[in-house]
């Protein structure tokens, strides 16, 4: 009975750990760094350059540049950049991720988790 309750515990301490994800907004031509900590790696689950609503990253832009919402592309530049290592610095432009909506502000959204 002891022996299953700590293999449960055990588990859950796993599962948690896997679950655990980072959620960066990073707004457009800002940089940013991930980071994990001392024995973990940075793991990218995924990273999406554009817009999909008009409030995040709008402060002082005007309407225009936050009326398309349905605007972005999914990117591995983030993951190529970033996996397997300790910390890295993103910059969210579109030099890096190219332009899947000219003449809106964008921002890059980015979920990751330190194994």
């Amino acid at each position: 009975m002891v022996s299953g309750l700590l293999f449960l515990l055990l588990l859950g301490n796993m599962f948690s750990e896997v679950w655990s994800i980072n959620h960066l907004i990073i707004c457009e031509n800002s940089v940013v760094q991930l980071k994990c900590g001392r024995g973990k790696k940075i793991h990218v689950r995924s990273a999406d350059y554009g817009r999909h609503d008009s409030t995040t990253c709008s402060a002082g832009r005007p309407p225009s540049q936050l009326q398309n919402v349905s605007c972005s592309t999914l990117s591995s530049v983030v993951a190529h950049n970033c996996n397997r290592h300790r910390s890295c610095s993103i910059t969210a432009s579109n030099s890096v991720f190219g332009d899947p909506c000219p003449g809106t502000y964008k921002y890059l959204d980015v979920a990751y988790s330190c194994r």
